[in-house]
């Protein structure tokens, strides 16, 4: 293979080769930075709300008052208005670097940070395969390319909604922060990726009983789903479905 045998777009502006977006984003409560991610500039007051939540910072949507948006020299700031005791936590337990777009839990000062709301859930069961061949299909029908997709599902397996990012981890954190400010509970998580260990423990905060994924889990990740009795189910790109945790 030669040079020739590419398609050449070394010269095409970035703008016009469609691929996914993506910008620093920093969270900041009130005026204390706490963290900055790469993320897709798009539904992040949702994520600022599940990204909190998933961090510990806030434990429900009320807790936050105003969500403002503003726009830095090379990315965005998201400012979340919320009580002194929460900027002050922040301050607290603010990240000591940043976190890349495939890095959920990186920069976290402590390992116990990284274990933030783990805990057992309620005994449940598994939903039923052909309730996850459903969310397969809507998954390859709505997946975008270069993008991420977490799609939420209730117990009957209707839709309830989906965060869409370039990052795994931010996808799940919209979709759960959209849940909280809607009050709608999420009984099952379907994610385009594999599974890592911030993956569960964001589920598992959530009170969310079954995360499904596109690809092999980490033995941590399985380990700890298992702790806490989440039901954790790798679908091997829609192949076959292995129960591998349940509660």
């Amino acid at each position: 293979m030669s040079l020739s045998d590419y398609e050449n777009a070394t010269q095409t502006p970035s703008e016009q080769l469609q691929g996914p977006s993506e910008l620093p984003v920093t969270l900041s409560f009130n005026e204390t930075a706490y963290a900055s991610v790469l993320a897709t500039p798009e539904a992040l007051e949702h994520w600022a709300v599940g990204f909190a939540f998933s961090e510990g910072m806030i434990t429900r949507a009320s807790q936050v008052g105003d969500i403002t948006i503003d726009r830095l020299r090379h990315g965005v700031r998201v400012r979340m208005s919320v009580a002194t005791h929460i900027e002050r936590l922040a301050g607290e337990r603010r990240r000591i670097t940043s976190a890349s777009s495939s890095c959920g839990r990186c920069g976290s000062a402590e390992e116990a940070q990284m274990m933030e709301g783990l805990q057992r859930l309620p005994a449940s069961t598994p939903p039923p395969p052909a309730q996850l061949e459903k969310a397969l299909a809507q998954l390859s029908d709505e997946g975008k390319p270069g993008l991420h997709m977490a799609l939420g599902f209730d117990r009957e397996g209707q839709w309830l909604g989906s965060g869409v990012d370039i990052g795994r981890h931010n996808a799940l954190d919209k979709l759960i922060g959209a849940s909280l400010v809607e009050g709608r509970p999420i009984a099952m998580v379907l994610l385009s990726s594999r599974c890592s260990l911030e993956l569960v423990q964001k589920a598992v905060r959530a009170g969310i009983p079954t995360l499904a994924t596109l690809s092999h889990p980490s033995p941590l990740a399985v380990d700890i789903a298992r702790l806490c009795a989440l039901n954790l189910i790798c679908c091997h790109r829609g192949r076959r479905l292995t129960l591998l945790s349940s509660g």
